[in-house]
Parts: structure tokens; sequence; C-alpha cells
């Protein structure tokens, strides 16, 4: 797989990152697992929130500061995050280069529940 050549999703304001879903339910039939890439635009954060399984998160490139059950830890390359299931976690960009993550969810989220929960927490902030 060429990771380059995947179009991905990008995510509007007040979120804005772009998001490639290598693998998972419905991409290239691997519903054991997700594997993604999030490139966090300098200056903007994931939504505070939670999953019902764990989230394993690699610091690829860039730094920032990850917010866990409250708890800010800052965070560069080369760095890993584990996330538990239901621990309130968010990830913000706080430099000028973009903030690169790989991430795994174990079992697989479908692309559709993935992305769509991004997008609605985007549009839910920018409305409020």
């Amino acid at each position: 797989m060429k990771c380059w050549e995947e179009k991905g999703e990008l995510i509007q304001e007040p979120f804005k990152r772009h998001i490639k879903l290598f693998l998972g339910p419905d991409k290239r039939n691997t519903p054991e697992i997700n594997f993604t890439q999030a490139i966090i635009y300098p200056r903007y954060e994931t939504d505070y929130h939670s999953h019902d399984r764990p989230e394993l998160i690699y610091i690829v490139s860039g730094k920032g500061v990850a917010i866990c059950d409250g708890e800010a830890t800052p965070i560069e390359p080369d760095m890993v995050l584990w996330v538990r299931a239901g621990e309130k976690h968010q990830v913000k960009n706080t430099g000028d280069e973009t903030l690169k993550l790989a991430t795994v969810f174990v079992p697989g989220y479908s692309a559709a529940d993935h992305i769509g929960r991004i997008r609605k927490a985007a549009e839910e902030a920018k409305g409020a």
C-alpha cells in the first residue's frame, strides 16, 4: 500500500485535520483493525472525546499536547499514547508545523463510523 496515494478526508474547523484510513472493516477487508493517519494542522486540535475501545496513538512528527482524562502531557515524535476504552482524550497541535499521528483501533471501526463521528463533532462544535 502506498499511503501517499490515499486521498483521505479533510475535516473542517474547528477540528481541522486530514485523516487517511488505510485499514479497516470496509477498507482492504481488515475487520480486526483500523490503521489511520491523522494530520492536525498548526494551532488546531481534536475534539475532547472517548471511544468504546482502546486507541494506540503514535506521534510521527510535530509537537503538541495530549490531554487524557484532564491530564496534559507534551508530545513529540517517537512517543506512543495508549488511550483506554472510555478515557476522554484530545490532541492539540501547539506548534507551527503539522502534527502527524498514526492511530490503531482493535477491533476496527468502519470508515463511515470513524470519519462520521469526527465530522459530527466538528459540525456540532461549529453550531454551538
